[in-house]
């Protein structure tokens, strides 16, 4: 196909940027260590001096929920009854949204309909669930009433992201701006004490897409494709947040409020862990600054707390830079084989430090680095918080503390061609390369994620006196 297409000066430099990270292939990290024990960190008294500061909940939304459904529309192709399939109609009446697909089940079943017309119901024809967002799923049932996840996020956020309430921020796709919009009137109709509001993925975050020889790839009218560049992109939201701490926690990862005390509990104690080591970094740097400090101590704190290990001799000079940088506090669970990221000691070159590493960033045909895998006992479930402003109360421009050498190149289609996409992984990967990062284990109860319509029958999703 021709290049005809027309770009400017500004637009040229940047294409040229991204193809040459096209040519230079995926990047891989380059990982020390899995985390063990010995690199978390804990605290002995949880209490609620971090709720005197402006505390925020950031919430990842989804696009449409059509994934979490793959297998049964995977049924309506072929009429293969797998496991999965038998298992949700076995368990039907256990679903949040029966209620709601009851009166096309009685139908259906009037007209000796098959299995297929019940999945039509829920994907299409009746709920539309395969074109909702996760977001506005019903998910959990309390007697006659039901919750979406954006409930239960309101649910949670009041009971530890503010002494008076909770402001919730969600990102959510364009394209369902009004459903999001005309719900959230009426969650919030219930309350006062709760401020949601929401942002898009900027589509100034977009990637490049190319064909198979690293030329911009055209659409079907000669204009240059450009994809949604990853999770990681929402650095530029979360840099917009007005506040000092930030809750984050995935769309789908909610679970039943018979069960959400160990929740709330944990991310109290992330909050307070996190609360108690910011303030001994902003000590510190008004000690550095004002030429009156033990050196020990801080270099203590800097390898055994943050666990950042120099290479070259640390200098007060180094030291501040280390310092002065946005912390987060990141919740862990035991490693159970769950698809994702995890926490690994990474080297930069000239230090090494925590961080968290999506699969597709590591070299896993490495055998050393298999190795490593192999030894990992903690998993990412995406349970952060954020403490995003400096020792002088300012915030931090989070877009400077960014890698954008974290990324990774994947093969997809457009129409039917093959393409080349440039990817950067999660918001809590590259997006926070040099943030300061505290590892806590947090109980596995409180990581529930919503991967596929059938982990809805999981214990967590579940009224506790049913499981």
């Amino acid at each position: 196909m021709t290049n005809n297409y027309k770009v400017n000066a500004e637009g040229k430099k940047r294409l040229k940027t991204m193809i040459e990270k096209f040519e230079q292939g995926s990047r891989y990290v380059k990982i020390t260590e899995a985390v063990t024990a010995k690199h978390l960190s804990s605290i002995n008294q949880v209490d609620d001096a971090y709720l005197d500061q402006r505390c925020l909940k950031f919430i990842p939304a989804s696009g449409a929920a059509t994934r979490m459904f793959k297998d049964l529309y995977q049924y309506l192709e072929d009429g293969i009854e797998t496991d999965f399939v038998k298992t949700f109609f076995d368990q039907l009446d256990r679903f949040a949204f029966y209620s709601d697909l009851k009166p096309f089940i009685q139908e259906i079943s009037k007209n000796q309909g098959p299995q297929a017309a019940v999945i039509r119901s829920l994907l299409s024809e009746g709920l539309n669930y395969g074109n909702l967002p996760k977001a506005l799923l019903k998910v959990h049932a309390y007697g006659q009433n039901s919750a979406t996840p954006i409930d239960e996020h309101i649910y949670e956020g009041r009971q530890y992201a503010g002494r008076d309430g909770a402001k919730l921020f969600f990102t959510i796709s364009q394209e369902h701006q009004e459903l999001f919009k005309a719900y959230v009137e009426k969650a919030l109709a219930a309350t006062e004490d709760v401020e949601i509001a929401y942002s898009f993925q900027k589509k100034s975050t977009d990637t490049l897409a190319v064909d198979m020889d690293n030329q911009p790839f055209l659409d079907e009218n000669g204009q240059i494709l450009y994809r949604a560049g990853g999770h990681g992109a929402l650095i530029e939201n979360l840099n917009d947040l007005d506040g000092d701490i930030i809750f984050i926690k995935n769309i789908d990862n909610v679970c039943h409020r018979s069960q959400v005390e160990r929740t709330i509990e944990s991310k109290k104690m992330l909050a307070a862990t996190g609360f108690a080591v910011k303030q001994k970094i902003d000590a510190f740097l008004g000690d550095l600054i004002a030429n009156r400090y033990d050196f020990a101590e801080i270099r203590g704190f800097i390898e055994n707390t943050l666990h950042i290990k120099s290479k070259k001799t640390l200098t007060p000079e180094m030291a501040m830079t280390f310092l002065n940088r946005p912390l987060r506090v990141c919740g862990v669970v035991k490693n159970q084989g769950e698809p994702g990221g995890g926490p690994f000691i990474v080297d930069n070159g000239d230090y090494e430090d925590l961080q968290i590493c999506e699969m597709s960033e590591i070299d896993g045909n490495d055998p050393k680095i298999k190795a490593l895998i192999a030894e990992s006992q903690y998993f990412n479930p995406v349970d952060l918080v954020c403490f995003v402003t400096d020792y002088q109360g300012k915030k931090f421009d989070l877009l400077q503390f960014s890698n954008p050498d974290r990324y990774f190149i994947s093969e997809k289609s457009y129409h039917g061609r093959p393409l080349k996409a440039l990817e950067h992984p999660g918001l809590w990967n590259g997006a926070m390369h040099h943030w300061n990062t505290l590892f806590v284990e947090v109980p596995l109860a409180t990581f529930n994620p919503i991967k596929t319509v059938n982990d809805l029958l999981r214990s967590g999703h579940q009224p506790a006196e049913s499981n």
